[in-house]
Protein backbone atom coordinates (compact mmCIF):
# COMPACT_ATOMS: atom_id res chain seq x y z
CA UNK A 1 0.00 0.00 0.00
CA UNK A 2 1.64 3.37 -0.70
CA UNK A 3 1.45 7.10 0.57
CA UNK A 4 -0.34 9.76 -1.50
CA UNK A 5 1.39 13.22 -0.74
CA UNK A 6 -0.03 16.75 -1.39
CA UNK A 7 1.92 19.17 -2.27
CA UNK A 8 -0.02 21.46 0.53
CA UNK A 9 1.54 19.11 3.31
CA UNK A 10 -1.43 17.55 5.05
CA UNK A 11 0.27 14.21 3.77
CA UNK A 12 -2.43 12.16 2.35
CA UNK A 13 -2.04 8.14 2.04
CA UNK A 14 -3.10 7.26 0.00
CA UNK A 15 -13.99 -14.33 13.63
CA UNK A 16 -15.14 -19.46 14.89
CA UNK A 17 -17.93 -21.81 15.18
CA UNK A 18 -17.50 -25.62 15.16
CA UNK A 19 -17.84 -26.64 11.24
CA UNK A 20 -21.18 -28.50 10.10
CA UNK A 21 -20.39 -31.82 7.60
CA UNK A 22 -22.95 -29.99 5.42
CA UNK A 23 -19.62 -28.20 4.12
CA UNK A 24 -18.03 -31.57 2.71
CA UNK A 25 -21.13 -31.74 0.37
CA UNK A 26 -21.33 -28.15 -0.88
CA UNK A 27 -20.52 -27.14 -3.99
CA UNK A 28 -18.92 -23.72 -4.74
CA UNK A 29 -17.87 -22.02 -7.79
CA UNK A 30 -13.44 -22.23 -7.71
CA UNK A 31 -11.76 -19.04 -8.02
CA UNK A 32 -8.35 -18.18 -8.53
CA UNK A 33 -8.55 -15.08 -10.51
CA UNK A 34 -6.34 -12.04 -9.28
CA UNK A 35 -8.39 -9.07 -8.00
CA UNK A 36 -8.05 -5.70 -7.57
CA UNK A 37 -9.07 -4.47 -3.74
CA UNK A 38 -9.72 -1.13 -2.31
CA UNK A 39 -11.11 -0.86 1.23
CA UNK A 40 -12.42 2.18 2.51
CA UNK A 41 -12.58 3.97 6.30
CA UNK A 42 -15.46 5.24 7.93
CA UNK A 43 -14.35 8.69 7.13
CA UNK A 44 -10.30 10.01 6.83
CA UNK A 45 -8.17 7.96 9.09
CA UNK A 46 -4.88 9.72 10.83
CA UNK A 47 -1.97 7.51 10.18
CA UNK A 48 0.57 9.51 11.96
CA UNK A 49 1.62 13.34 13.19
CA UNK A 50 4.33 15.69 12.18
CA UNK A 51 5.70 19.18 13.76
CA UNK A 52 6.33 22.42 11.76
CA UNK A 53 7.05 25.83 12.39
CA UNK A 54 5.65 28.64 11.12
CA UNK A 55 5.19 32.40 11.50
CA UNK A 56 7.37 31.71 14.31
CA UNK A 57 5.98 29.33 16.11
CA UNK A 58 6.31 25.20 16.37
CA UNK A 59 2.82 23.58 15.64
CA UNK A 60 2.26 19.67 16.80
CA UNK A 61 -1.15 18.15 16.62
CA UNK A 62 0.32 14.77 18.56
CA UNK A 63 -1.57 15.50 22.01
CA UNK A 64 -4.84 16.21 20.14
CA UNK A 65 -4.80 14.01 17.85
CA UNK A 66 -3.41 9.97 18.12
CA UNK A 67 -2.95 7.06 15.56
CA UNK A 68 -5.86 5.40 14.08
CA UNK A 69 -7.95 8.50 15.20
CA UNK A 70 -11.02 8.72 12.18
CA UNK A 71 -12.04 12.31 10.86
CA UNK A 72 -15.54 11.91 10.56
CA UNK A 73 -16.76 15.25 10.19
CA UNK A 74 -15.17 18.75 10.10
CA UNK A 75 -16.87 22.12 9.90
CA UNK A 76 -20.30 20.23 10.32
CA UNK A 77 -20.16 18.28 7.60
CA UNK A 78 -19.71 15.18 7.42
CA UNK A 79 -16.37 13.44 6.02
CA UNK A 80 -16.16 10.26 4.01
CA UNK A 81 -12.84 10.74 2.21
CA UNK A 82 -9.65 12.91 1.44
CA UNK A 83 -11.48 15.39 -1.34
CA UNK A 84 -13.88 16.68 0.83
CA UNK A 85 -11.45 16.98 3.98
CA UNK A 86 -8.95 18.71 1.88
CA UNK A 87 -11.69 20.96 0.01
CA UNK A 88 -12.78 22.66 3.28
CA UNK A 89 -9.22 22.92 5.08
CA UNK A 90 -8.06 24.19 1.51
CA UNK A 91 -10.55 27.11 1.68
CA UNK A 92 -9.21 28.06 5.53
CA UNK A 93 -7.19 30.91 4.23
CA UNK A 94 -5.99 33.09 7.19
CA UNK A 95 -2.64 32.82 8.52
CA UNK A 96 -3.93 30.63 11.52
CA UNK A 97 -7.05 28.53 10.98
CA UNK A 98 -9.04 26.64 14.19
CA UNK A 99 -11.21 24.40 12.87
CA UNK A 100 -14.14 22.24 14.74
CA UNK A 101 -13.71 18.63 13.94
CA UNK A 102 -15.50 14.86 15.35
CA UNK A 103 -13.53 12.38 15.42
CA UNK A 104 -14.05 8.30 15.97
CA UNK A 105 -11.44 6.92 18.41
CA UNK A 106 -11.92 3.14 19.27
CA UNK A 107 -15.79 3.77 18.68
CA UNK A 108 -16.10 6.77 20.70
CA UNK A 109 -17.45 10.48 18.94
CA UNK A 110 -15.19 13.20 20.27
CA UNK A 111 -15.20 16.84 19.02
CA UNK A 112 -11.56 18.39 18.51
CA UNK A 113 -10.08 21.43 17.29
CA UNK A 114 -8.03 21.66 14.26
CA UNK A 115 -4.91 23.93 13.44
CA UNK A 116 -4.14 24.52 10.05
CA UNK A 117 -1.44 27.48 8.71
CA UNK A 118 -2.33 28.62 5.65
CA UNK A 119 1.15 30.25 2.86
CA UNK A 120 0.19 32.45 0.78
CA UNK A 121 2.96 32.55 -1.50
CA UNK A 122 2.75 28.78 -2.10
CA UNK A 123 -0.97 28.65 -2.00
CA UNK A 124 -0.73 25.73 0.31
CA UNK A 125 -1.61 24.92 3.93
CA UNK A 126 0.29 22.81 6.66
CA UNK A 127 -2.20 20.54 9.41
CA UNK A 128 0.69 18.06 11.18
CA UNK A 129 -1.37 15.45 9.68
CA UNK A 130 -0.38 12.28 7.50
CA UNK A 131 -3.83 10.89 6.46
CA UNK A 132 -5.34 8.33 4.54
CA UNK A 133 -9.04 7.00 3.56
CA UNK A 134 -8.46 3.89 1.97
CA UNK A 135 -6.29 0.94 1.26
CA UNK A 136 -5.63 -0.48 -2.08
CA UNK A 137 -3.76 -3.94 -3.50
CA UNK A 138 -4.12 -7.17 -4.70
CA UNK A 139 -5.06 -11.06 -3.80
CA UNK A 140 -6.73 -13.85 -5.21
CA UNK A 141 -10.87 -15.06 -5.13
CA UNK A 142 -11.17 -18.32 -3.13
CA UNK A 143 -14.63 -19.31 -4.45
CA UNK A 144 -18.03 -17.97 -4.92
CA UNK A 145 -21.06 -19.82 -3.37
CA UNK A 146 -23.71 -20.76 -6.30
CA UNK A 147 -26.89 -20.09 -4.39
CA UNK A 148 -25.75 -16.27 -2.75
CA UNK A 149 -23.16 -15.24 -4.87
CA UNK A 150 -21.47 -14.47 -1.63
CA UNK A 151 -17.18 -14.86 -2.22
CA UNK A 152 -14.82 -15.41 0.10
CA UNK A 153 -10.92 -14.00 -0.89
CA UNK A 154 -7.56 -13.45 1.01
CA UNK A 155 -7.42 -15.98 3.26
CA UNK A 156 -6.75 -13.80 5.51
CA UNK A 157 -7.11 -10.25 6.92
CA UNK A 158 -6.84 -7.11 5.33
CA UNK A 159 -3.92 -5.38 8.15
CA UNK A 160 -3.40 -1.97 8.10
CA UNK A 161 0.63 -1.28 7.83
CA UNK A 162 0.16 1.92 10.05
CA UNK A 163 -1.81 0.53 12.84
CA UNK A 164 -0.30 -3.02 12.60
CA UNK A 165 -3.31 -4.99 12.89
CA UNK A 166 -6.86 -5.38 11.02
CA UNK A 167 -7.85 -2.45 9.20
CA UNK A 168 -11.29 -0.96 10.61
CA UNK A 169 -12.89 -0.65 7.22
CA UNK A 170 -16.55 0.21 6.54
CA UNK A 171 -16.78 -1.08 3.16
CA UNK A 172 -15.14 -1.52 0.01
CA UNK A 173 -14.99 -3.06 -3.59
CA UNK A 174 -13.04 -5.75 -5.69
CA UNK A 175 -12.34 -4.92 -9.26
CA UNK A 176 -10.69 -6.92 -12.18
CA UNK A 177 -7.02 -6.87 -12.19
CA UNK A 178 -4.73 -8.34 -14.89
CA UNK A 179 -1.08 -9.56 -13.67
CA UNK A 180 1.66 -8.05 -15.25
CA UNK A 181 4.84 -8.90 -13.80
CA UNK A 182 6.25 -11.10 -10.99
CA UNK A 183 8.75 -9.77 -8.17
CA UNK A 184 10.74 -13.41 -7.84
CA UNK A 185 10.42 -14.62 -4.34
CA UNK A 186 14.17 -14.27 -2.02
CA UNK A 187 15.01 -15.67 1.13
CA UNK A 188 13.51 -13.18 3.54
CA UNK A 189 12.77 -11.54 1.21
CA UNK A 190 8.71 -11.84 -0.30
CA UNK A 191 8.30 -11.63 -3.47
CA UNK A 192 4.79 -9.66 -5.00
CA UNK A 193 2.65 -10.07 -7.88
CA UNK A 194 2.78 -6.71 -10.05
CA UNK A 195 -1.44 -6.33 -11.34
CA UNK A 196 -2.96 -3.31 -13.04
CA UNK A 197 -6.26 -2.95 -11.20
CA UNK A 198 -9.12 -2.06 -13.40
CA UNK A 199 -11.18 0.07 -11.53
CA UNK A 200 -14.09 0.51 -14.37
CA UNK A 201 -14.81 -3.09 -13.35
CA UNK A 202 -16.26 -3.77 -9.94
CA UNK A 203 -16.70 -7.22 -9.59
CA UNK A 204 -18.03 -7.22 -6.02
CA UNK A 205 -18.11 -5.19 -2.84
CA UNK A 206 -16.50 -5.89 0.40
CA UNK A 207 -18.74 -6.15 3.93
CA UNK A 208 -16.94 -8.24 5.96
CA UNK A 209 -12.74 -8.33 7.07
CA UNK A 210 -12.11 -11.07 9.59
CA UNK A 211 -8.75 -13.26 10.19
CA UNK A 212 -9.86 -15.75 8.11
CA UNK A 213 -10.71 -13.78 4.83
CA UNK A 214 -12.17 -10.87 3.20
CA UNK A 215 -16.14 -11.65 2.01
CA UNK A 216 -18.97 -9.79 0.37
CA UNK A 217 -21.34 -10.47 -2.91
CA UNK A 218 -19.96 -11.18 -5.80
CA UNK A 219 -21.38 -9.60 -9.31
CA UNK A 220 -18.83 -10.28 -11.84
CA UNK A 221 -20.13 -12.11 -15.03
CA UNK A 222 -17.14 -14.50 -15.66
CA UNK A 223 -18.12 -17.98 -15.79
CA UNK A 224 -16.67 -20.45 -12.91
CA UNK A 225 -16.49 -23.85 -12.70
CA UNK A 226 -18.52 -25.81 -9.85
CA UNK A 227 -16.25 -27.65 -7.36
CA UNK A 228 -17.12 -29.72 -4.14
CA UNK A 229 -15.61 -28.75 -1.11
CA UNK A 230 -14.05 -31.11 1.35
CA UNK A 231 -14.20 -31.34 5.23
CA UNK A 232 -10.96 -30.82 6.90
CA UNK A 233 -10.90 -34.39 8.00
CA UNK A 234 -10.99 -35.59 4.26
CA UNK A 235 -7.64 -33.93 3.43
CA UNK A 236 -4.21 -36.55 3.27
CA UNK A 237 -0.82 -35.53 3.05
CA UNK A 238 0.63 -35.89 -0.53
CA UNK A 239 -0.39 -34.07 -4.11
CA UNK A 240 -2.91 -31.32 -4.39
CA UNK A 241 -2.90 -27.88 -6.40
CA UNK A 242 -3.62 -24.11 -5.79
CA UNK A 243 -4.82 -22.20 -8.65
CA UNK A 244 -3.77 -18.64 -9.16
CA UNK A 245 -2.90 -16.11 -12.06
CA UNK A 246 0.85 -15.64 -12.56
CA UNK A 247 0.31 -13.87 -16.27
CA UNK A 248 -2.50 -11.92 -17.54
CA UNK A 249 -5.99 -12.76 -16.24
CA UNK A 250 -5.49 -16.27 -17.14
CA UNK A 251 -6.00 -19.06 -13.93
CA UNK A 252 -3.87 -22.55 -13.49
CA UNK A 253 -3.07 -25.03 -11.29
CA UNK A 254 0.10 -25.36 -9.80
CA UNK A 255 1.11 -28.90 -8.22
CA UNK A 256 2.15 -28.54 -4.27
CA UNK A 257 3.06 -31.10 -1.95
CA UNK A 258 0.89 -30.97 1.12
CA UNK A 259 3.35 -32.15 3.89
CA UNK A 260 1.21 -31.36 7.14
CA UNK A 261 -1.99 -30.82 8.64
CA UNK A 262 -3.10 -29.38 11.90
CA UNK A 263 -5.83 -30.68 14.00
CA UNK A 264 -7.88 -27.49 14.71
CA UNK A 265 -10.94 -27.17 16.83
CA UNK A 266 -11.19 -22.93 16.43
CA UNK A 267 -10.30 -20.95 12.79
CA UNK A 268 -6.76 -20.70 12.18
CA UNK A 269 -5.18 -19.27 9.04
CA UNK A 270 -2.39 -21.67 9.12
CA UNK A 271 -4.11 -25.27 9.03
CA UNK A 272 -2.12 -26.77 5.83
CA UNK A 273 1.72 -26.51 5.39
CA UNK A 274 2.77 -27.14 1.84
CA UNK A 275 5.53 -27.43 -0.15
CA UNK A 276 5.45 -26.28 -4.18
CA UNK A 277 6.65 -28.69 -6.32
CA UNK A 278 5.80 -27.21 -10.04
CA UNK A 279 8.82 -26.52 -11.93
CA UNK A 280 7.58 -23.69 -14.18
CA UNK A 281 6.05 -21.82 -11.00
CA UNK A 282 9.59 -22.16 -9.45
CA UNK A 283 11.40 -20.91 -12.22
CA UNK A 284 8.28 -18.07 -12.45
CA UNK A 285 8.05 -16.76 -8.71
CA UNK A 286 10.76 -18.60 -7.01
CA UNK A 287 8.17 -19.76 -4.33
CA UNK A 288 5.23 -18.00 -3.03
CA UNK A 289 4.53 -14.21 -3.21
CA UNK A 290 2.19 -11.73 -2.16
CA UNK A 291 -0.79 -11.55 -4.51
CA UNK A 292 -1.38 -15.60 -4.33
CA UNK A 293 -3.32 -14.99 -0.93
CA UNK A 294 -6.68 -16.53 -1.21
CA UNK A 295 -5.39 -18.79 -4.00
CA UNK A 296 -7.63 -22.12 -3.48
CA UNK A 297 -5.97 -25.33 -2.81
CA UNK A 298 -7.74 -28.19 -4.44
CA UNK A 299 -7.07 -31.91 -3.87
CA UNK A 300 -8.96 -35.06 -5.50
CA UNK A 301 -11.04 -32.88 -7.15
CA UNK A 302 -12.20 -31.00 -3.95
CA UNK A 303 -11.71 -27.63 -2.60
CA UNK A 304 -9.80 -27.98 0.68
CA UNK A 305 -8.88 -24.68 1.41
CA UNK A 306 -6.80 -21.54 0.38
CA UNK A 307 -3.26 -19.84 0.20
CA UNK A 308 -2.53 -17.59 2.74
CA UNK A 309 1.40 -17.26 4.02
CA UNK A 310 4.59 -17.68 2.92
CA UNK A 311 7.18 -19.31 5.20
CA UNK A 312 10.17 -15.82 4.26
CA UNK A 313 12.57 -18.38 4.85
CA UNK A 314 11.99 -20.48 2.92
CA UNK A 315 9.39 -19.16 -0.29
CA UNK A 316 8.93 -22.72 -1.53
CA UNK A 317 6.79 -23.64 1.57
CA UNK A 318 3.99 -21.90 3.27
CA UNK A 319 0.31 -22.67 4.55
CA UNK A 320 -3.45 -22.45 4.13
CA UNK A 321 -6.23 -22.20 5.67
CA UNK A 322 -9.06 -25.01 6.08
CA UNK A 323 -12.14 -23.78 3.42
CA UNK A 324 -14.48 -24.85 6.63
CA UNK A 325 -13.31 -22.15 8.25
CA UNK A 326 -13.55 -19.61 5.15
CA UNK A 327 -17.29 -21.28 4.26
CA UNK A 328 -18.17 -20.30 8.00
CA UNK A 329 -17.74 -16.56 7.55
CA UNK A 330 -19.61 -17.09 3.76
CA UNK A 331 -23.00 -18.95 6.09
CA UNK A 332 -22.82 -15.74 8.84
Amino acid sequence: MSRKLFSFLLCFFFLFITPQSVYAAQEVYLGGDSIGIKAEYDGVMITGTYSFQANGKTYDPSSTFLLGDVIIQCKGEVISNLEQLYAILSSLQNTENTVDVKIKRNDKIIDKQLVTVYDEKKNNFQSGLYVKDSITGVGTLTYIDPGTMKYGALGHEITDADLKKIAPIQSGSIYDSRVTSIQKAQKDVPGQKHAAIDYTKQIGDVNTNTPIGIYGNYFGNKEHSLIPCASKEEIVLGEAYFYTVIDGNTVEPFKIEITKLHSQKESDIKGIEFRIEDERLKQKTNGIVQGMSGSPIVQNGKLIGAVTHVITSDPMKGYGVYIDWMLENTKQ
